[in-house]
């Protein structure tokens, strides 16, 4: 190991949009391995496969287990770009809860959609705070072009 090693590392991304995104694709990456709990070839950022992410929370719900920071944050990212791919938009820091929020429908509405909160939450409330339920929230606010935040 050379003295200068340490300046080989992977770059911070540009954007926030870039970040996520790699997130993202370590999600998908961990599941992607052997043995993994679900079929993380089917995690190709569908409305389908947010089924698999909440799969994964459920175990957590489960087994009263705290979900581990890193998870948090990849499980976040990977449904945040499962909706950025789907409906566009940029993200904007949050607050303490959901220090990202994706906003979409801009210039006809602002839709902000809290995914980081809603994750937590589906480890510790349970089925309520299903994904995939939570998901389908974002279309028809996009069609009726109505500034809403999704929580």
């Amino acid at each position: 190991m050379g003295l200068f090693d340490f300046l080989k590392r992977r770059r911070m991304p540009a954007t926030i949009e870039d970040a996520i995104a790699s997130q993202a694709a370590d999600f998908v990456n961990a599941f992607s391995r052997p043995g993994a709990p679900i079929d993380g070839p089917k995690l190709d950022y569908s409305e389908d496969s947010l089924n698999l992410v909440d799969q994964v929370l459920q175990d957590f719900y489960q087994n009263q287990a705290q979900l581990p920071d890193d998870l948090h944050f990849v499980a976040s990212a990977y449904v945040f770009e499962t909706a950025r791919r789907r409906f566009g938009g940029r993200y904007l820091r949050g607050d303490q809860d959901n220090p990202f929020v994706l906003v979409v429908g801009e210039p006809d509405c602002r839709i902000g959609v809290m995914v980081m909160g809603k994750i937590r939450g589906r480890t510790t409330n349970g089925p309520e705070d299903n994904i995939p339920f939570f998901f389908a929230g974002i279309a028809p606010l996009v069609e009726r072009r109505k500034d809403a935040t999704l929580e």
